[in-house]
């Protein structure tokens, strides 16, 4: 049946809260598509005006502006069939449906349209308006927030006292005197496995099939995150394998960043057919980019392997894209002035500026104190050098002096704790924040994942910025990117070498160690690569607690839960349990502390499954010692060393 129809997947950039925007985009995608011939085409989830806006949603006059841009795209449905996302608003002749909170009722909408008039179904319900299909699964965790702002089908069919299949007709389409059952699904819909009704998955795909639907399009708005697409190939074959008969499978999403407030998230687009086997057999060619997808008569519908990602390689797709999209939340052709220390991480953040928005618009700043070395500074300049940047050195002594001074006015001395943050606010607020303004630039955060959990930075100082570009790596993944950059994308050295460790997180006496340089003979008190992977377990989808990791230690099984050798264990002196309490203790706990640093944390790339900002939803809280965490610290205390329980 599919190769009767012209489909077309407008895997389109969404700018959100640009309805206007992205209707235009639209309207040009719509008219390319009848040039071509195209029956139908699909548009992603929440197309019109962005997924993630917040509680706009709670905004009623915002909501109804979403909505007057359906009468455009109605009009543009002459000779075409068309399939979008977009929000609904229930009215009544009342006024608003009131919700379950008291505000008005909403879906998160497909709207299907032909020649002008909103598309009929197999069966109308007399519930839900014509061509308006709800969401029927709304996601409610990392950060999506669909059930605080959208009513959900399953919520309709209790409140009007139905079954939910009888609100899950398909929609017909009409093209050349015959009718295409068409079954519309919503992003979640297809993730149904963990959605559960009476015991069972609420399968949603086999519901439109076994209600006659013989084409399956799914328009999303699905986040990149590592691995994603082949986990949505397995979940299409999984509904494959739950109906006794299957239907070809349209998946549409969206490519750009939208926010939070608090993560930046990209989109990669990934859109993709599946055969009847539940196979991939046509997967868009742009990745992260635009694309007018169309399937006709000579497409082939044999199954395709997708490649499996290379990690470090995605994410930093990921962050350049965030970045380069950057601009419909920074404004349009923004400029950074950033600080480099000469470390690693500053060195990483300004190349990939330099990636995302060009050398010249790129300004980097040394800050030296007498505490910084020769090599940080030489490290410094050969970096901008080699990238070919604009390159200021603005000495901070006499700043720090002058601002000792005038805090020891009192005559109460600095303590030397307080002359490091000192130094820190001076590089942070002082001079990259005035330069900001002196040249209309932003300045970025530098810090990684591991500093932002350990609170390792100064509030006002190197906490700051617009963006946080690595602030979702960890140190490992910070240096495992840096070397990708230098090999893969330049081909030579940019990033100094003499910044990277070995495999154990050693240097020689030539290289950099990673330092704050706010005293003498200072290093990073983290145990690189060990603490990396604890945090990754720490801060994982499914969270990992101390006591977790306690038991793993007793269990002689720590190295492989981590993935780490048990060298590494011994280089931090980990496989000693004393100095493994007292680590895992300052660890966790030192996490605990700083959440009230991190709730000021600029908005993080999203490139892991659980990033700090709005993805971790963190309390300011006393740390616990649980029961349990102290009988392991006494099961622990009596046990030899670790390499002593580990089974070969």
């Amino acid at each position: 049946m599919v190769k009767s129809l012209k489909i077309a997947l407008a895997q389109m950039e969404v700018v959100p809260g640009e309805p206007r925007l992205n209707v235009d985009k639209m309207l040009s995608m719509i008219k390319r598509a009848k040039q071509q011939s195209v029956d139908m085409i699909c548009f992603p989830e929440m197309c019109v005006g962005g997924y993630l806006l917040g509680d706009k949603f709670l905004e009623d006059a915002y909501c109804e502006e979403l909505m007057s841009y359906n009468d455009q795209l109605l009009a543009a449905s002459e000779g075409i069939a068309i399939a979008y996302g977009n929000i609904y608003v229930v009215k009544t002749d009342q006024g608003y449906h009131p919700n379950k909170d008291g505000r008005s009722r909403k879906y998160n909408a497909a709207y299907v349209m032909q020649n002008g008039i909103y598309a009929r179904r197999i069966e109308e319900n007399g519930i839900l308006p014509k061509g308006i299909q709800p969401k029927t699964l709304l996601p409610n965790y990392r950060f999506f927030d669909d059930e605080r702002y959208f009513f959900s089908l399953p919520d309709v069919a209790i409140d009007f006292g139905k079954e939910l299949k009888d609100l899950l007709s398909p929609f017909i389409i009409s093209v050349r005197g015959k009718d295409f059952p068409i079954g519309m699904e919503l992003c979640e819909d297809l993730w149904c496995h963990d959605y559960r009704a009476n015991g069972e998955p609420i399968n949603i795909t086999k519901i439109l099939i076994d209600g006659g639907a013989r084409i399956i399009v799914n328009l999303s708005a699905s986040p990149w995150t590592f691995m994603k697409n082949n986990a949505r190939d397995r979940r299409v074959k999984y509904l494959k394998e739950q109906s006794e008969a299957f239907a070809t499978y349209f998946y549409v999403n969206c490519v750009g960043v939208q926010n939070n407030g608090k993560n930046v998230i990209t989109f990669d687009g990934g859109s993709t057919v599946y055969n009847e086997n539940g196979e991939p057999c046509m997967l868009t060619e742009k990745g992260w980019e635009e694309d007018l997808m169309i399937i006709d008569d000579k497409a082939s519908f044999t199954d395709k392997k997708r490649k499996v990602g290379n990690t470090i390689k995605e994410k930093y797709l990921a962050i350049t894209n965030g970045l380069r999209h950057s601009k419909n939340i920074l404004g349009d052709n923004p400029r950074f002035v950033i600080g480099l220390s000469g470390g690693i991480d500053s060195s990483l953040v300004a190349t990939l500026l330099v990636l995302a928005f060009g050398k010249d618009n790129i300004i980097g700043v040394n800050m030296p104190s007498k505490y910084n070395s020769p090599k940080t500074k030489s490290a410094a300049r050969s970096l901008a050098d080699n990238l070919g940047i604009q390159y200021l050195v603005l000495p901070i002594e006499d700043l720090v002096a002058a601002n000792s001074s005038a805090l020891e006015m009192d005559g109460k001395e600095l303590s030397a704790y307080h002359l490091e943050n000192v130094q820190a606010k001076i590089r942070g607020t002082s001079i990259l924040s005035n330069l900001s303004a002196k040249y209309n630039c932003f300045f970025p955060n530098n810090g990684n994942k591991l500093e932002i959990a350990l609170g390792y930075s100064t509030l006002y100082g190197d906490w700051g910025g617009a963006i946080s570009p690595i602030g979702d790596l960890t140190k490992t993944e910070v240096a495992d990117m840096c070397r990708y950059i230098n090999a893969d994308i330049y081909g030579k050295e940019i990033i100094p070498e003499l910044l990277f460790p070995d495999t154990l997180w050693r240097f020689d006496d030539d290289q950099i160690q990673p330092s704050a340089e706010l005293k003498s003979n200072q290093v990073d008190p983290m145990k690189f690569g060990y603490h990396c992977k604890l945090l990754e377990e720490a801060t994982n989808y499914q969270k990992k607690s101390v006591e977790d990791v306690m038991s793993w230690y007793l269990e002689g099984v720590l190295h492989e839960k981590l993935g780490i050798s048990l060298e590494l264990m011994a280089r931090w002196n980990i496989d000693d349990p004393e100095e493994f309490l007292r680590d895992i203790q300052w660890f966790y706990d030192t996490i605990q502390k700083n959440v009230f640093k991190r709730v000021q944390a600029p908005p993080i790339i999203l490139t892991s499954k659980s990033s700090y900002g709005y993805d971790i939803r963190e309390s300011i809280l006393p740390v616990l010692k649980t029961k349990r965490f102290n009988a392991l610290k006494r099961k622990i205390e009596a046990m030899g060393n670790y390499r002593m329980n580990v089974k070969n």
